[in-house]
């Protein structure tokens, strides 16, 4: 019984290759998830220029919106000025 209790030279030289798999992997792990991490960054920083884009173009189409609904408003009264002034010299 003794020589159960005891783990062998073959038995631990086993675990000390599985733990050092183990710890391979785990180190490849780490490596993975630091690499996705600087990924996820990368696109946080990409979709953020595009949200700022996306906002600068509604903002100045906005304003391109505001101006045709000037120009609308206005170009009934100067057609009306024009159509006077033309009958005007006729």
């Amino acid at each position: 019984m003794a020589e159960q209790a005891r783990p062998t030279a073959r038995q631990s030289a086993g675990e000390s290759d599985d733990r050092a798999a183990l710890r391979e992997e785990i180190a490849r792990q780490k490596e993975e998830i630091l690499r996705l991490r600087d990924l996820l960054i990368a696109k946080d920083a990409e979709l953020g220029a595009a949200r700022g884009s996306l906002t600068e173009l509604n903002e100045h189409s906005a304003r391109f919106a505001v101006t045709a609904r000037n120009l609308q408003a206005r170009l009934p009264r100067l057609l009306r000025r024009l159509t006077v002034g033309l009958r005007r010299r006729s």
